[in-house]
């Protein structure tokens, strides 16, 4: 029986690469040539590069003792030169390595000496990190990434914690108001940095910038927002000045005039910009005055100081719909959330509260009433207000972190601030009917959801894939359960996640916050946004790279190893043509090494195999 090995890396159902693996005599050990050594990262201190040489290729394994913090790290690269980033470490630790290299025939050789690597304690104004809740079978598997400030000097870090609430890696901000990081597929993170850096920014784990993208022309980078599309392009929230007439001068938090003076007033219009991350084109832009109406205005209209103008949209997330090929933008000085078609620019629906009883329509002009979404369903309904990152579940339902501010559109009764809530809140949206109904909330009216807490500004609140739970920053909270926790000014952050359930539960729940004595003046701190990340570590989909057939009596082995993350397919073939699906490797121990018995090869005179990588 003639028996021959190919191999293929799929990635979904697209098959990339293909080739033959012809069979050598086992080796009979690896040897490190160089190294072990470990450098530690200048831009992240619980992180660093461990390097080493061997005469065949090899890939890495560690083992790593830091006091109670017992961690292994596997790697399913072969190389004669390997340079390995690790992750994981923990502040004020003695941290000890131990190295084992695996060639492709399994044979593997141990360091002789283990490599030490100590992490400083974390800075002093580093935030004392505290986790309330851990309910471990109920909590998203991974990770969490944030980043917080501390209010007293105004220092920013982003960190990452592990399930526990232990810091595992942070680097300080490169400049104030570097407000959010997003982890892409490749592990690195996404940053987008308003002026004076003005651009956005790639950065591995090592603090290390791979990848700088400047905005395009005249159209400035707004903190708030910007994503990385499947086009190759960077859709972005931008900031520019425009006069605009018959403003109103007298605004709602300022008169309870229904007819205040009008004059032209010069306003931050914040188009949304999209920009080619090749060459940094600019491809589109759709300005929301063209969209909205630009003199519609609310109680927090002007709520910030702005440099482009009167703060009257507050553009604070952009949504790329691949699903129709749409923009969903949030606007929390308008109490609003839209969505355009990207082809046109055109208006699809527009959520926000209308016809309150008291200013009928709520400002909206005539041209915009009929994309206003019109409430339906038995459930418990509410308008979100001064809502931030609104973002699409698998479901298609919509999420949203309804801040709450006001809870009021003029000239509507505020909802005091001790009464007041935010809340994680999921929509679904009709929009044949126009119709929008409540699914879930956080809050639950009151019935549920653990705490109630108030934050005025910022925050999240995402679906979490195998859990099913909602992941939720209170970014700035002012008030727990009525009471005002702003002793001295201070502020605290919370990061709740909840069960999906009717009655929501708390699973997990970190806070920012000093329990040991009081803040200094004008201190605490704040968290933008937060994210669950499945793993510090990139996992590419890579070709199988070590195969080894064996017979015993009427029976072929396959054995390979590869990244576990992955499900491995054996397929065969008698004439490299036809393919056919034989069964699925079984992972036989924690190391990434796999088998698979093929009980039907002795039936074929020629037998060919691949083995296909799957990707969710």
């Amino acid at each position: 029986m003639k028996l021959q090995i190919s191999m293929v890396r799929w990635i979904a159902v697209c098959a990339i690469m293909v080739w033959s693996l012809t069979f050598s005599p086992r080796s009979l050990a690896i040897t490190i040539l160089s190294g072990p050594t470990f450098t530690p990262a200048p831009g992240a201190p619980l992180a660093g590069v461990l390097q080493l040489t061997t005469d065949v290729p090899g890939r890495v394994s560690v083992l790593v003792s830091g006091g109670t913090n017992v961690w292994e790290r596997d790697f399913y690269t072969f190389a004669t030169s390997n340079s390995v980033p690790l992750y994981g470490f923990q502040p004020g630790q003695t941290n000890l390595i131990l190295v084992t290299v695996y060639d492709q025939n399994y044979n593997s050789v141990t360091a002789p000496q283990l490599l030490t690597f100590v992490t400083a304690p974390l800075p002093s104004d580093f935030a004392q990190i505290t986790l309330l809740t851990n309910v471990p079978s109920q909590v998203e598997p991974g990770d969490t990434l944030f980043t917080f400030y501390n209010r007293a000097d105004y220092n920013g870090y982003m960190t990452i914690v592990n399930p526990s609430g232990q810091v595992i890696w942070y680097h300080q901000t490169l400049q104030n108001l570097d407000i959010d990081a997003e982890q892409l597929p490749d592990g690195n993170l996404f940053i987008y940095e308003e002026p004076p850096a003005n651009r956005f920014l790639e950065m591995n784990l090592l603090g290390q910038i791979v990848q700088t993208n400047l905005p395009a022309a005249g159209y400035p980078v707004n903190v708030h927002g910007g994503v990385i599309t499947s086009r190759g392009t960077i859709l972005y929230i931008s900031d520019v000045p425009v006069s605009v007439p018959n403003f109103p001068t007298l605004l709602p938090s300022q008169s309870d005039s229904t007819n205040p003076p009008l004059a032209s007033v010069t306003v931050d219009n914040n188009p949304i910009v999209e920009m080619s991350m090749t060459n940094g084109a600019l491809l589109n832009v759709w300005s929301p005055i063209d969209q909205l109406d630009p003199t519609r205005v609310t109680y927090i209209t002007g709520d910030f100081p702005n440099a482009y103008g009167l703060d009257t949209y507050h553009a604070n997330a952009v949504v790329d719909d691949t699903n129709d090929d749409s923009i969903i933008v949030s606007q929390r000085d308008e109490n609003t959330i839209y969505k355009f078609s990207r082809a046109t620019g055109k208006l699809i629906w527009i959520l926000a509260p209308h016809d309150n009883g008291v200013a009928p329509d709520a400002g909206w002009s005539t041209n915009c009433l009929p994309y206003l979404l019109t409430p339906t369903g038995s459930n418990f309904f509410q308008w979100s207000y001064g809502q931030h990152a609104p973002s699409l579940t698998p479901q298609g339902t919509l999420m949203v972190l309804d801040d709450g501010e006001y809870r009021a559109t003029p000239f509507e009764p505020a909802l005091p601030d001790q009464d007041n809530y935010s809340r994680a809140v999921e929509y679904s949206i009709d929009e044949t009917n126009m119709t929008i109904s409540q699914v879930w909330d956080s809050y639950d009216q009151g019935m549920g959801g653990g705490d109630r807490l108030w934050t005025f500004i910022m925050g999240n609140a995402l679906w979490q894939p195998q859990t099913r739970t909602v992941l939720t920053t209170y970014a700035w909270v002012n008030y727990t359960n009525g009471v005002d926790v702003e002793t001295n000014g201070a502020t605290m952050a919370r990061i709740v996640e909840y069960t999906h359930d009717p009655v929501p539960q708390v699973v997990w729940d970190l806070s920012l916050w000093n329990y040991n004595g009081p803040m200094p003046l004008n201190g605490g701190y704040y968290v933008y946004r937060s994210y669950r990340i499945p793993d510090l570590y990139a996992h590419p989909a890579e070709p199988v790279a070590n195969i080894q057939v064996s017979q015993q009596d009427q029976t072929f082995y396959l054995g390979f190893t590869a990244d576990p993350t992955f499900s491995y397919v054996i397929q065969a073939s008698t004439d490299l043509q036809n393919w056919t699906t034989i069964g699925s490797a079984i992972e036989e121990d924690d190391t990434g090494d796999f088998g698979f018995d093929d009980l039907t090869a002795s039936q074929y005179a020629d037998r060919f195999y691949r083995v296909v990588t799957v990707t969710q």
